[in-house]
């Protein structure tokens, strides 16, 4: 079979958030039809999602998990923060020491023979490394691999009034993004068994065969030099049909929409989306809330100004209706909401999220609001300011015109498929010039299984 018929038994290793998932399934749709097959690896909670999109899934991650310890705090106790602190530690060491227990012989049994991991799947690159596949990293964000320096320190994102709960996220940044303190020496711990060396040099001594990020070169700030194996594609675009969700279509009143959406992954406040309502009371915009499943729409009933809210929107559909998008700076809405030309109003809260922020600031696509100065009147003063200042509409879009035509997702199958296609030429010409003469079919073979067994 010639080069460029090969086909490829991708292996996703994922992280189970929507920020996560959605681009990932939409370049391995792109992959799937090109011929090639893709098997997601994640938590059981990701199973029906990945299912439902028409993915391969096998479940990893949570053997053994029903005495896992479960834990609630009192917010006002500095004990309490404490334990919170190593508990969330604890949590993010057990669940990569399940991955690595469980990944590479569930990856290995799939027949897996090329891996597409998520840039904070921790463990992936150690996965890779002991079954000896090829991989790709992929950033679904802001790339870790550039920093999030404009991050806690810069603008401030922690919620809670206790500075030990600021103390905690910074913290855990450092020892989870940053790869630093005790997870690092469980990962090096549990490489040594197989004679791995230290996950700090595995870029060295295991290199991917690819840094893809979906974030659009034109949002980023200008780098230089930019890594040679990095590759900026644009957005991946979900481009079937999204799971129809319920909405309350006849509550709109025809006043222009500002839409809210802050995640679903971190607990998030009832009182942020209290002072976000009381903000907009005395302007003429209806408030469309997507809670992200956290609380029953009910239990905010008595939001001021009445605004609708549910727990999932279509978001697409909203997006192309709204006026101003005030989100916490996931790449999803992010994406999205450039993508309708909207501008922003953005209250980071954790992780990538204030690096983006800095970056749709810089472009004028955004106010942005640290949430640890964040109160109804600075809310309202952003949300006036984009609402008389027409320059704020004007770069988002231009951004859109620029994200208009990137199709990112057949850009980054592009480069996977060139990518590897050339791992195999470059193998067989090595083979070719070493080896020679009559055995050179078995060794033709013998590389390909090497990079991973192509059909």
């Amino acid at each position: 079979m010639s080069v460029e018929e090969a086909k490829w038994h991708f292996g996703v290793l994922s992280f189970a958030g929507t920020g996560h998932l959605n681009p990932l399934m939409s370049l391995s749709l792109e992959l799937v039809l090109r011929g090639h097959r893709v098997t997601f690896f994640d938590k059981p909670k990701a199973e029906a999602r990945v299912r439902e999109a028409g993915f391969e899934f096998v479940p990893v991650g949570e053997k053994n998990d029903s005495g896992k310890e479960k834990m609630r705090f009192n917010a006002r106790s500095m004990w309490s923060e404490i334990s919170a602190m190593r508990s969330n530690l604890a949590h993010i060491q057990h669940d990569v020491e399940r991955f690595l227990e469980e990944a590479p012989a569930a990856v290995s049994r799939a027949g897996v023979n090329a891996l597409l991991i998520d840039e904070i799947a921790l463990a992936g690159p150690t996965v890779a490394q002991l079954l000896r596949l090829p991989y790709f990293i992929i950033s679904t964000s802001v790339p870790h691999r550039f920093g999030w320096r404009c991050s806690s320190w810069f603008l401030g994102y922690r919620y809670s009034k206790s500075w030990l709960s600021w103390i905690q996220s910074v913290f855990l940044e450092l020892s989870v993004t940053r790869m630093r303190g005790p997870l690092c020496s469980m990962l090096d711990e549990f490489r040594r068994r197989p004679g791995l060396g230290s996950v700090r040099t595995i870029s060295k001594d295991f290199p991917c065969l690819a840094h893809i990020g979906q974030m659009p070169k034109c949002l980023d700030r200008p780098r230089r030099p930019v890594p040679k194996d990095f590759h900026y594609t644009g957005p991946f675009e979900w481009r079937t049909a999204r799971p129809h969700v319920a909405f309350p279509w006849h509550r709109l009143d025809g006043r222009p929409i500002l839409y809210i959406s802050l995640g679903t992954t971190r607990n998030v406040q009832t009182e942020l989306l209290h002072m976000i309502a009381e903000a907009c009371e005395v302007f003429d915009l209806q408030l469309v809330i997507s809670l992200g499943n956290r609380f029953a729409p009910d239990s905010l009933a008595d939001l001021p100004g009445r605004p609708v809210v549910t727990k999932f929107a279509p978001q697409l559909e909203i997006l192309k209706a709204a006026h101003i998008v005030v989100t916490h700076g996931g790449s999803n809405t992010v994406f999205e909401a450039l993508a309708e030309g909207k501008p922003m109003i953005v209250i980071p809260l954790a992780y990538d999220q204030p690096a983006m922020a800095a970056l749709l600031a810089r472009l004028h696509l955004a106010e942005v609001l640290p949430v640890m100065r964040l109160s109804a009147r600075r809310i309202r003063r952003a949300v006036e300011k984009i609402l008389r200042d027409r320059s704020y509409y004007d770069a988002a879009q231009r951004i859109q015109i620029m994200m208009r035509s990137s199709r990112g997702e057949a850009l980054a199958a592009d480069l996977i498929e060139k990518t590897l296609n050339q791992q195999i030429v470059s193998r067989e010409a090595v083979i070719r010039t070493n080896q020679g003469g009559s055995s050179l079919e078995n060794d033709l073979e013998i590389s390909r299984s090497v990079l991973g067994g192509v059909r």
